[in-house]
């Protein structure tokens, strides 16, 4: 399951970077609307997220516990509660623009990014480089 949890990990913080180029661009061609396709790639990556951190409860109630870093309870508030927070943020800032919602998920995706791959970087230890972490 941990091979899944990492995967998954992976996809998300991918799925952020997708959302964060998409609305540099629509932003650089000067798009007003915001793509519905944009709106299906952010939801599908809050629940993935979603998905993420209960497969994390899991793991941690089967025992399983991040060993790596000095802080390792930083892998749990990285990889779920401030991402939510962040996608919530940008989301609502989004809607309340009225054009150009792209601008605000972008911004939240962009947070959560940070978030995310600051979590796969906890999860796999300080000493790790960050790209042996993603399998590669």
């Amino acid at each position: 399951m941990t091979t899944f949890h990492r995967v998954l990990g992976t996809v998300i913080v991918v799925s952020f970077v997708v959302i964060v180029l998409a609305g540099v661009l629509l932003r650089l061609t000067g798009r007003r609307e915001t793509p519905t396709t944009l709106w299906a790639i952010q939801h599908w990556t809050e629940n993935l997220l979603v998905v993420q951190t209960v497969v994390g409860l899991i793991l941690l109630l089967l025992g399983r516990r991040v060993t790596g870093g000095s802080v390792p309870w930083f892998h749990y508030l990285y990889g779920s509660l401030f991402p939510l927070i962040a996608i919530v943020i940008g989301r609502l800032a989004g809607l309340r623009r009225g054009e150009r919602e792209y601008v605000g998920l972008a911004l939240g995706a962009f947070v959560a990014f940070g978030l995310t791959l600051r979590a796969v970087q906890t999860g796999c230890g300080q000493t790790v480089p960050i790209l042996r972490c993603f399998g590669l």
